[in-house]
């Protein structure tokens, strides 16, 4: 950050200078990132492990229903609803009867929708953890918006919106 200065007409770096309060020393600081780094990498692991779940269970269903089950028993064992699953099985062309038993397959589906459920709410903690960090965050003045958005990915405009009613130290 630079300032032109009236009287000399030259910059002067402010970087340095006390704009921070002492209590966001530079350890908070280094805490606080290693922290956000940690919740964004842990939310890429989540958002990739919902990501394959979803894929087994889509393979499920469309299975399921390629071997006769009814949609309205596939949609009360998965969770979703009736066009979802019959949206999901359309998508596959190429498959073939299984051969296997209807409460294996059932018993397949509930396991998967119960994996994927969990890790869904697995996702939703470490998003509020990380929520919790950057209010943390912004109260005691370590990081700005912009580095915040930096840290965790996402925007600037998205720091500001979810953190519009916290009081923020002047």
């Amino acid at each position: 950050m630079q300032t032109r200065s009236a009287a000399t007409g030259r910059y002067t770096y402010r970087a340095n200078s006390p704009s921070r309060p002492a209590a966001a020393s530079d350890r908070e600081h280094a805490k606080l990132v290693q922290a956000l780094g940690i919740h964004r990498q842990l939310l890429t692991h989540a958002a990739s492990s919902i990501r394959t779940l979803t894929a087994a269970r889509n393979d499920l269903i469309a299975q399921a229903v390629e071997d006769g089950l009814p949609l309205a028993t596939i949609a009360a064992v998965t969770g979703e609803n009736l066009r979802t699953v019959r949206t999901i099985a359309l998508a596959y062309d190429d498959l073939q009867l299984s051969g296997l038993p209807r409460q294996a397959q059932l018993d397949a589906l509930k396991a998967k929708s119960r994996d994927l459920k969990a890790a869904e709410k697995h996702r939703e903690q470490i998003a509020v953890r990380r929520e919790a960090l950057i209010v943390m965050a912004l109260r005691s003045q370590v990081c700005d918006d912009l580095e915040l958005a930096s840290l965790t990915g996402l925007t600037p405009d998205h720091i500001r919106r979810s953190t519009r009613g916290i009081a923020r130290p002047v």
